[in-house]
């Protein structure tokens, strides 16, 4: 088994590119016996002549080649591992893998843009996806930071409130029940729901807050599609006030007075508890500080 180290590797490299052991301890900055003994001890290693040396002419041997294209391979990815981790570590100019609730899309890619702004030179891998998916991230730490409703209590988080997140119930604008001020929890029980996916945090939030029990049998895993559904008039839905501004204001859909809603909630952003990079860091708290 042929064994070496970096600093063998790097000699050699330097002394058969600039042909000198000379001009290759200046560029190490070490001196050129120490360069020396790093190619002879390499030499003892590989048990073969790597270099040949010709008075002050150096020149790496057949084998000194071939071996030569491998420290290029080597030395180019330890480079390119070492760039990408300094810009990892870099407040300005890291990478940031951030997860987030379909809930939250509405406002997360805002926030995103105005961070980008102020951070040119980040890059970010965004991942929109439903509850069960942002809890396996989590849990096995595949992600920086995961921007949710309610966190899990039975996982060793650190998780931090942001913004108020009012769930409310839509209707199409033709609805009857929208003639009534005010409407019961026992009325509603009487329509059609439509309503997240087993496992929601939106379904979770209201069935336990109201203790409504949800009729029918459709169930849609995208706030856009039951947005759709009911401007189809196909039954009251329930979604968060962030994801329908547009279609409130534009009378595509209305707010349905009911009894305990709108439902306060609050979106949390939320991480393992270890040690954030940099850029992770200053995201966290450009969140705290812009989420309104």
């Amino acid at each position: 088994m042929i064994n070496y180290t970096l600093k063998q590797l790097y000699s050699f490299e330097a002394v058969v590119r600039l042909k000198s052991f000379t001009k290759a301890s200046k560029e190490l900055n070490i001196t050129q016996p120490a360069v020396y003994m790093q190619i002879q001890q390499l030499r003892k290693n590989i048990n073969s002549d790597l270099i040949n040396i010709q008075g002050k002419a150096v020149s790496p041997t057949f084998i000194g080649k071939k071996f030569y294209q491998t420290c290029l391979d080597i030395i180019t990815k330890l480079e390119q591992s070492k760039s990408e981790i300094e810009q990892t570590l870099d407040p300005k100019s890291g990478h940031l893998q951030i997860s987030v609730a379909t809930t939250t899309n509405s406002f997360v890619s805002r926030i995103l843009a105005k961070f980008k702004q102020q951070n040119p030179q980040m890059t970010f891998y965004l991942e929109v996806t439903n509850r069960k998916s942002l809890l396996e991230k989590l849990k096995n730490n595949q992600t920086d930071l995961v921007i949710m409703g309610e966190p899990p209590a039975d996982m060793p988080l650190a998780t931090q409130p942001f913004m108020e997140n009012p769930l409310i119930a839509i209707a199409h604008p033709a609805h009857p029940l929208l003639k009534n001020k005010n409407n019961s929890i026992k009325a509603l029980n009487k329509e059609t729901l439509i309503t997240r996916e087993q496992g929601s945090g939106t379904r979770i939030t209201i069935e336990r807050m109201t203790g409504m029990g949800f009729n029918s049998d459709i169930e849609i895993n995208s706030n856009e599609a039951i947005i759709q559904a009911v401007q189809a008039g196909l039954g009251i839905g329930f979604v968060s006030k962030h994801t329908v501004k547009l279609e409130l204001q534009n009378g595509i859909i209305q707010q349905l007075n009911v009894d305990k809603f709108p439902i306060t909630r609050h979106w949390f952003v939320v991480h393992t508890k270890t040690q954030l990079s940099p850029i992770a860091q200053r995201f966290k708290a450009f969140i705290l500080e812009n989420g309104d």
